[in-house]
């Protein structure tokens, strides 16, 4: 955690959240529980860490600002706040061992991620003003997790608060998403992004460009383009799928040779961490293709049949994603027509919903490619 910021000021975009975080700080007026919500890569981890900052602040600014110079927040920036507690999931989800003491704990399971609710949230803080729980991945919350916490959540005592991290509202159980204070975060101009990355960090002017457009509005994933080789790599690999798709012909055969580079691609091991702005989430160290590097995958392979399907429909090629392959986006275009580059939307994007609700990767992965090259 130490690489995170905690000054809001250091977050690139996202004003509009910002601006309801700092009056919260600076009103007094805190909620019991916030859902943070968007895209992997957008900041929502970064965000989440500058609000937990100023909530265990002990002289907040005026503004709604953390000082920097008080206990808790030098604990914080040397990465070693003991109030400040980040909820992973464990094997994909999150569990309620990892909550609360009293319940069957796998064997390799380290001290610090057990009970972390269960053997902290009685004591009052010692060095910041609260108590802050953050789950990285609220969408992954078990059942039994998710029940557990209810009362916790919606009665806790005054100094904890709890920040949940999803993608969407509806990624999270109805019950715990509406004992919420929803706070959503929009993807990033390009231009800002673009910016960021050439001021910030001195990345060179094209390079960040790019690196810009592709991310989509997520400053995390500018962040990879810029200084991970192996991530601008990657997305051109997955332009290359793309392409592949569309003009391969129809068959079982060619659609599980395709599902088997998908995987080989979503192995490839890059990291989303930002320290300025984007979330900071695990990146895969094996050899076999994660959940996370497959949803990312299916997002680059959304983006560029959108530039197909865009350019089909007659767009200027200054409106496309993916610069530079104009030509490969054209032929696509003719090939497949609006309509299967509709189709071909709609059923990478129904996919990609069935891995975030747990899918098997494998069997998604052929079932996406044999959908997509169906007659």
């Amino acid at each position: 955690m130490a690489a995170l910021p905690i000054f809001f000021s250091q977050v690139v975009g996202h004003e509009m959240a910002l601006r309801l975080l700092r009056r919260t700080i600076a009103s007094g007026e805190v909620a019991h529980a916030y859902l943070l919500t968007g895209a992997a890569g957008v900041g929502k981890h970064t965000v989440a860490h500058a609000f937990a900052a100023a909530l265990a602040c002990l002289y907040p600014s005026l503004e709604g600002e953390a000082c920097g110079e008080c206990e808790s927040c030098r604990r914080l920036m040397r990465g070693s706040h003991p109030e400040i507690h980040t909820i992973a999931p464990y094997s994909e989800q999150t569990l309620i061992w990892q909550l609360w003491d009293g319940h069957s704990v796998p064997r390799e399971a380290k001290a610090h991620q057990v009970g972390v609710i269960g053997r902290t949230i009685n004591f009052a803080p010692q060095f910041g003003r609260r108590i802050v729980y953050i789950f990285t991945r609220a969408e992954t919350l078990t059942e039994a997790a998710a029940n557990s916490l209810l009362k916790t959540i919606e009665e806790p005592p005054p100094y904890a608060v709890f920040l949940l991290l999803a993608p969407m509202p509806e990624d999270v159980i109805e019950t715990i998403r509406s004992r919420c204070q929803w706070v959503p975060l929009y993807p990033v101009q390009t231009s800002v992004i673009a910016d960021w990355l050439i001021t910030q960090h001195g990345v060179e002017p094209s390079l960040a460009q790019r690196g810009a457009l592709l991310s989509q509005g997520c400053p995390g994933r500018a962040w990879s383009f810029a200084t991970q080789p192996q991530a601008m790599k990657l997305w051109d690999s997955l332009a290359d799928l793309a392409y592949a798709v569309a003009t391969e012909p129809h068959g079982t055969a060619p659609a599980l040779v395709l599902a088997e580079r998908l995987r080989a691609l979503a192995s490839i091991d890059i990291s989303l961490h930002e320290k300025d702005g984007g979330d900071a989430e695990p990146s895969s160290k094996t050899k076999a293709p994660s959940r996370g590097a497959l949803l990312l995958a299916m997002d680059a392979l959304c983006a560029w049949f959108r530039d197909a399907l865009w350019m089909a429909c007659g767009g200027e090629t200054s409106g496309v994603v993916y610069q530079g392959d104009e030509p490969r986006l054209r032929r696509a275009a003719t090939a497949m027509g609006v309509q299967r580059l509709m189709r071909t939307l709609e059923t990478i994007l129904d996919m990609r919903r069935a891995v975030e609700g747990n899918a098997n990767v494998q069997l998604a992965s052929e079932v996406l490619m044999m959908r997509l090259l169906s007659p």
